[in-house]
């Protein structure tokens, strides 16, 4: 078995042209998914924005198959949260995101699979909590956040059996992706952001990949993977389109 993913992260709505199309001919050359790990869009934690967010139809030109959501495009309201993520070109995910009532609308899904290239491959996102029920915003807030490490024990034997490859998705910055990886070692990949501290090449931790790309579309992340026994071997990591920004 052998995919490839691309992987994106932090673009805090810096997307351009030339960019776009590198991730988009890069798609299409290696047939690969393309993935993001949230802080996509330009509105910061509290702003609501009148219209759709620009970095959306960037990311729809690109051709993403997945996004985690970041802080940014959280928001504790329901219109807040549905304006910000209105438009989105991809399924929006983070499993520890949970409403407090249930018929609250809910715009994001905790997890996304597919069969790429032969491959099952289901991909769990999760993000820094930012609402717990112990602060006191939980009272102004429509939703809540429960612990990723704890979610991530808690879907885990719901999404393994059923794929070959199974990504964490995360917005929680790099010490966090690493105590994830020790936790859940049935991950085969995490891929994060949060922190803006790129991990390329990417380094194994408890038998886990771990990988995060630069911020600020500054460059992305090549992954060509190969099914070795139990495990996936990365047969080429490359960092594209590196710039300084």
């Amino acid at each position: 078995m052998r995919i490839a993913l691309i992987h994106t992260n932090d673009a805090h709505n810096r997307w351009n042209a030339a960019f776009v199309e590198l991730l988009h001919a890069l798609k299409t050359q290696h047939n690969a998914l393309l993935l993001d790990s949230g802080d996509c869009i330009r509105a910061g934690n509290l702003g609501i924005p009148l219209r759709p967010e620009p970095a959306w139809r960037w990311m729809r030109e690109a051709g993403y198959d997945a996004i985690t959501i970041g802080n940014r495009e959280f928001h504790l309201t329901v219109g807040g949260f549905l304006a910000k993520t209105r438009d989105a070109p991809a399924p929006l995910l983070c499993a520890n995101l949970r409403p407090k009532q249930p018929d609250t609308p809910v715009p994001v899904q905790a997890a996304w699979q597919t069969v790429h290239r032969g491959v099952r491959v289901a991909v769990l996102g999760l993000t820094v909590p930012m609402i717990t029920p112990r602060m006191r915003s939980a009272a102004l807030s429509a939703y809540l956040f429960d612990p990723p490490i704890e979610t991530a024990r808690a879907w885990i034997p719901r999404l393994r059996p059923e794929a070959d490859l199974l990504i964490a998705l995360t917005h929680i910055g790099s010490q966090h992706d690493r105590r994830l990886a020790e936790a859940c070692p049935e991950f085969d990949l995490i891929l994060g952001g949060h922190s803006h501290t790129p991990i390329h090449p990417p380094e194994q931790v408890s038998g886990v990949w771990v990988s995060q790309s630069p911020p600020y579309c500054g460059g992305a992340v090549l992954l060509l993977l190969q099914r070795a026994g139990d495990h996936w071997a990365i047969e080429q990591a490359e960092l594209v389109g590196a710039t300084n920004p």
